[in-house]
């Protein structure tokens, strides 16, 4: 693709194939403050597609889409609705016309029953059977969009799983009471597991081809690619580009949204300082953990691989909980650790705190004078930090006006500017762009090098592992290998999630079986 395709559009980009819309937005603008969101946005939806829309954090893709479902009005611009124009876009005219969207950062009430959260949405289901109804409604939702999902009808949103809250959302979102004809989901995978996501997008090829119209936001370019009909790019608040999706490559959508081409594996790693360890775990063994030993040297960069709910995030909690204790409970040797959960809703970002709190607030003795907090201080350390990981924000910016990808920035920010020797980091990149990515990943291998800081990383994307040193690869609560180097590739990871399992139904006892669960 050749530089002049990056381009920013003057006009609805011509790849309709002549079919009329069911959604056309028009030159629409919106500005917060002193930021422009959405500058001349245009975009168009034709019936039974799915459309894939990718930009950089903070390039508009919330706001467009807040927009389309009502939540934010524009400062100008016209939305169509089956070529006639809405006027006073609202909440109520897009369900109406049977608009929905799953946010990336879930809506539903953690206090309420699953079944109660679906009643929340639907007028349809409010009669005097309503729980009945309820009940039976989005159990036979959840079947058809992930079987075997395991959740009950009865179950407090807050005592579900992150993945399990997705897919309730998701399920909700797509009911047929009330006739839904477009769906929006925004980075609807970045909690599923590989079997869930590929249940999900085997829904929405069947609906798709019985007129239904999806878009579809993540980061992963990848599934953009293999899962939707057109693509459209967005950058700083534009429509720059609108292809079809068998027409382009990963490198060219990275291009057109700003970044730069080319493979993100790591540079020849500097790791290790002086063969120094920075933690050391022996037979540390729990509920869930079985006789888990591993070591980190300094400035080493060491990951969490297998399928996703194999012991890896409580590996991490536990390792966090028990910082303040070291050389007790299989933790030999602990250095001072900072935490990096993928969960910031529920565990990560201070909503009612600015930007600078959230990012100063693991730095603390770094800023004080005197034991009160010095401004000047707090403010040269968060305007480093925004910096150097590139957050589009002030520093009295509200967390929560800032994107999701923005937001899981801040908490990376505040884990870097803490004195930790060793950071945990719990799949921090989930619903990170790729340049972002690719920034973070530069700045770690940096710590690692530089500082000789030491990082234990978790991630549900196996390609991202091949930023590490070494892996090690879990399975029902315990190591079932250690992966170094070249030997990290998504293939070697998949094939070593399964070799517990396999060796069970062998009837041999595998050598990392310890305790059995």
């Amino acid at each position: 693709m050749t530089p002049e395709a990056a381009t920013p559009n003057t006009a609805t980009p011509d790849t309709t194939d002549g079919r009329a819309p069911f959604l056309r937005l028009t030159h629409v603008f919106k500005r917060y403050g002193r930021t422009q969101a959405l500058d001349d946005a245009e975009l168009v939806v034709l019936p039974g597609e799915v459309l894939g829309l990718v930009g950089h954090n903070g390039a508009g893709k919330s706001t467009l889409m807040r927009t389309v479902v009502g939540i934010t009005k524009p400062d100008q611009g016209s939305i169509e609705l089956d070529g006639q124009e809405v006027e006073g876009h609202s909440l109520e005219t897009a369900r109406a016309s049977g608009i929905r969207i799953v946010f990336q950062e879930l809506s539903l009430s953690p206090d309420l029953r699953v079944f109660e959260n679906v009643v929340v949405g639907s007028e349809q289901l409010r009669d005097r059977h309503w729980r009945t109804h309820a009940r039976e409604r989005i159990s036979a939702q959840l079947d058809e969009v992930f079987p075997r999902h395991g959740i009950s009808p009865w179950a407090r949103i807050e005592s579900l799983t992150l993945s399990q809250r997705q897919m309730v959302e998701i399920a909700q979102a797509t009911l047929p009471e009330g006739d839904p004809r477009l769906v929006i989901l925004d980075e609807p995978t970045s909690a599923l597991d590989r079997e869930a996501a590929g249940r999900l997008f085997e829904f929405i090829a069947a609906r798709r081809d019985e007129g239904m119209s999806f878009i579809l936001i993540s980061h992963r370019i990848s599934e953009i690619l293999e899962h939707t009909d057109r693509i459209a790019v967005m950058r700083d608040g534009k429509v720059v580009a609108t292809r079809t999706s068998s027409e382009v490559t990963e490198d060219d959508l990275v291009t057109l949204m700003g970044g730069t081409a080319g493979s993100t594996r790591k540079e020849v790693s500097q790791r290790a300082h002086d063969g120094e360890i920075a933690l050391d775990v022996q037979e540390l063994q729990t509920r869930k953990l079985h006789d888990i030993s591993l070591k980190i040297g300094r400035g080493e960069v060491v990951g969490l691989a297998g399928l996703e709910g194999q012991g890896q995030q409580e590996l991490l909690l536990e390792l966090w909980h028990r910082r303040a204790r070291r050389g007790s409970g299989g933790v030999r040797q602990a250095a001072r650790m900072a935490f990096v959960t993928g969960d910031r809703q529920e565990s990560g970002v201070f909503p009612l705190w600015p930007l600078s709190l959230n990012i100063s607030i693991g730095a603390l003795r770094r800023v004080l004078r005197h034991g009160v907090v010095d401004p000047g201080k707090e403010r040269r350390l968060t305007s480093d930090w925004l910096e150097r990981l590139k957050i589009r924000g002030e520093s009295r910016s509200e967390i929560l006006d800032l994107s999701g990808g923005n937001q899981q920035k801040v908490l990376i920010a505040r884990a870097m500017a803490a004195a930790a020797e060793v950071i945990l980091l719990d799949d921090p990149f989930r619903g990170v762009d790729i340049s972002t990515r690719q920034d973070t990943y530069r700045l770690i291998r940096q710590e690692a090098s530089e500082q000789g800081r030491s990082f234990l990383w978790f991630s549900t994307e196996n390609g991202e592992l091949e930023q590490c040193d070494r892996v090690y690869v879990l399975s029902e609560g315990a190591i079932v290998a250690e992966l170094e180097g070249e030997e990290i590739t998504e293939e070697r990871v998949i094939a070593a999630s399964f070799s517990r399992r396999e060796a069970r139904s062998d009837g041999a006892a595998p050598a990392a079986e310890g305790a059995s669960a």
